[in-house]
C-alpha cells in the first residue's frame, strides 16, 4: 500500500487530525507530512501519553476521531491516559490507535520488543481496545478504517489499527534535518569516547547506543564501560542518575533530544538531587533518526535555559568540532549538561550490538564492582 493512497483513505474517511510518536512501520505515511498544518494535521508529541492527551482535545474542540501514531513500545506510555481518561468509563473518548506490531511472536526482532510483542494483542483485549489488521491492500485497509471508525463513535472509544512491517511500501520525502551544517552523531560520538575514558556511560536507545557499540568494535576496546539502554526510550538519564548515586566514579550520560523531550522531568529530577559526578551530554540533531528521521520538536528549546532552571549546575553548548575538541571533563562540577548539535545521517552499514542485553548487564556491573 502507498502511503499517499493511504492519505486519500484518511481523507475521504473525514481523519484529518495525526498525533504520536513515529514507529519506522509507519514511516512512509509520516514522511508525507509537514510540520505546518494542511489538509490533514500531523502533530508531533514528545510521548505516547501525550498524543493520547492532544488526541483528546481536539475530539472536545470538534466531535472528530483522532488518530494516535506509536510503536507498540510505546503503548506502555500511553496506558494510564487510554484508561484513565479516554475510556469508556471515564470520558469516553473516540480514537484510532494506528499501532505497529514490533516483537510479533514467531517474527525476528530486537529483544526489547519481544515481551510487548508477545503480550501486545492481550493487553488490547484487557483494556477493552478492539482491534484489526492493516493490510496491503488499500481498499481492504479503507473498509477496516470505515469499521473501525463506526465503532470508535457508536462506542465512544479507542479501538486500534495495528500495522505490520512493509505494509506500507513507499515512502513520501525524506525528512530534512534541521541541523545540516553540523557534525553527525557518530563522528561526535568518537571524539567524545576519548574525553570520558574509563568512566561508566549509558546510552541513550537508538543509533547512538548501536554507534557507540561498533566505536568500541572499531577501536579494540572493551565494551564494559557502557550500559547500552537498547529500549525504554527517555531512560538514559535516570538509569545515569542512580548509578551516580551510588558510585564515586565520575558517570555520563550520552542522550537524544527525542529522549529528553519524552522524559523531561527527569531533568527537574537530577538537579534536586545535585550530584556532582554526573554529566549529562545531549546530541540535538531534531530528529527520531532510528524511525525515519522525522522531526521531533526541540528547534524551540532553550537549552541553556531549560538546564539552569532545572538547577544543573553548568552548561555547555557545542555547535563546531573545534568547540568539541577543546571540551574537558577533568572536574568533578556536576550536576552539569553538555548539548552538542548534530547533523542527521547515519551509516548504511551501521551495525547492532552482537551481545544480549543480560550480557550488557553482566559486563557493565563487573566493571562497578556490583556483580
Amino acid at each position: 500500500m502507498k502511503a499517499v493512497d493511504l492519505i486519500t483513505v484518511l481523507k475521504a474517511q473525514d481523519l484529518l487530525f495525526l498525533t504520536g510518536v513515529p514507529c519506522s512501520y509507519l514511516e512512509g505515511l509520516l514522511s508525507c507530512f509537514s510540520t505546518e498544518p494542511g489538509p490533514i494535521q500531523n502533530v508531533i508529541a514528545t510521548s505516547e501519553g501525550e498524543a493520547v492527551g492532544i488526541a483528546t482535545g481536539y475530539h472536545l474542540s470538534t466531535g472528530k476521531v483522532p488518530i494516535i501514531y506509536m510503536q507498540n513500545s510505546g503503548l506502555g506510555n500511553a496506558v494510564n491516559p487510554l484508561t484513565s481518561l479516554m475510556d469508556k468509563e471515564v470520558y469516553s473518548i473516540p480514537a484510532i490507535i494506528f499501532l505497529s506490531w514490533r516483537g510479533e511472536p514467531g517474527q525476528s526482532d530486537e529483544p526489547q520488543h519481544k515481551k510487548m510483542g508477545r503480550i501486545m494483542l492481550d493487553l488490547l483485549r484487557d483494556m477493552g481496545i478492539p482491534y484489526q489488521f492493516a493490510s496491503a491492500d488499500v481498499t481492504e485497509t479503507a473498509e477496516t478504517i470505515t469499521s473501525l471508525k463506526a465503532a470508535a463513535t457508536s462506542h465512544q472509544k479507542p479501538v486500534a489499527l495495528i500495522f505490520r512491517p512493509k505494509i506500507i511500501n513507499s515512502r513520501g520525502s525524506p525528512a530534512q534535518s534541521v541541523q545540516a551544517e553540523y557534525m553527525q552523531r557518530e563522528e561526535i560520538l568518537s571524539l567524545l569516547l576519548p574525553k570520558i575514558g574509563e568512566s561508566p556511560i549509558v546510552t541513550t536507545t537508538g543509533k547512538t547506543s548501536r554507534e557507540v557499540y561498533e566505536l568500541r568494535e572499531q577501536a579494540g576496546q572493551s565494551h564494559h564501560f557502557d550500559f547500552l539502554t537498547v529500549g525504554s526510550m527517555g531512560c538514559a538519564a535516570s538509569i545515569g542518575l542512580g548509578i551516580a548515586m551510588q558510585t564515586s566514579k565520575k558517570v555520563f550520560v550520552i542522550d537524544g533530544d527525542g529522549a529528553v523531550l519524552m522524559k523531561m522531568g527527569t531533568l527537574a529530577t537530577i538537579g534536586y538531587y545535585q550530584l556532582r559526578n554526573l554529566t549529562h551530554i545531549v546530541i540535538d540533531n531534531g530528529a527520531y533518526e532510528s524511525t525515519g528521521g522525522q522531526p521531533t520538536v526541540s528547534t524551540v528549546l532553550k537549552w541553556q535555559g531549560i538546564f539552569t532552571s532545572a538547577n544543573y549546575r553548568s552548561v555547555t553548548i557545542i555547535h563546531t568540532k573545534a568547540e568539541l575538541i577543546a571540551l574537558d571533563f577533568d572536574t568533578n562540577d556536576g550536576p552539569r549538561a553538555v548539548v552538542v548539535y548534530a547533523s542527521t545521517g547515519s551509516r548504511p552499514d551501521l551495525g547492532r550490538p552482537t551481545t544480549t542485553p543480560v550480557e550488557n548487564k553482566a559486563e557493565f556491573m563487573s566493571f562497578l564492582g556490583s556483580a
